[in-house]
């Protein structure tokens, strides 16, 4: 990781004008730990109903919110960042890699990192926050749009067909995630 990085003349030139050691393994890490640490953006519009302000999410925000913790999809994405605290085996209720074809290295997951056979296919359950504005989805950027992950999730991880009601119901709700950084609102509404 040191080498590539050091290869590349923009991050090269970054770390140097941030840490006086520039690239090495303390401020790779160093880096690594202050971009994690900006990924909590508060005071999403979810964040205000969940502290007592019904009016702050729509009714169509409110039922995607149901719909996101019965059918179950709080099982993997919870706590604070919604997501972002296990790994989970991607296509429980069929074989995702199958069906998209072209297996690639990157699709063994966690069985990259560990070895282990029975960490193929695991990923890190990615936090939802500010999710509207993390497209394309998925490890290999082949959902486009949220509606298309929504779709896929429920699919490969519920074992369901959602109904475009339910769909938009979710991507609403989801879209109630996108906070601030520093005060500021990120994206565009």
């Amino acid at each position: 990781v040191i080498a590539r990085l050091k290869a590349n003349p923009d991050y090269a030139a970054s770390f140097s004008s941030l840490y006086p050691e520039g690239i090495g393994e303390k401020s790779i890490k160093d880096a690594i730990a202050t971009f994690e640490r900006s990924l909590y953006t508060p005071n999403a519009r979810f964040d205000k109903y969940l502290q007592g302000n019904a009016s702050a999410i729509t009714e169509q925000e409110k039922e995607g919110y149901r719909l996101f913790k019965d059918l179950g999809c709080v099982v993997c994405h919870q706590g604070v960042n919604v997501g972002g605290n296990m790994f989970q085996t991607f296509g429980k209720f069929g074989d995702y890699f199958s069906d998209r074809g072209h297996i690639t290295k990157a699709d063994f997951g966690r069985m990259n990192v560990t070895g282990q056979e029975r960490d193929r296919y695991k990923f890190k359950v990615p936090t939802l926050r500010n999710v509207q504005w993390t497209a394309p989805y998925f490890h290999d950027g082949s959902a486009k749009t949220l509606e298309e992950a929504v779709r896929v999730m429920a699919k490969y991880q519920l074992g369901l067909e959602m109904s475009d009601d339910e769909v938009s119901a979710i991507t609403a709700f989801l879209k109630t995630l996108n906070g601030e950084y520093e005060g500021k609102p990120l994206g565009k509404e």
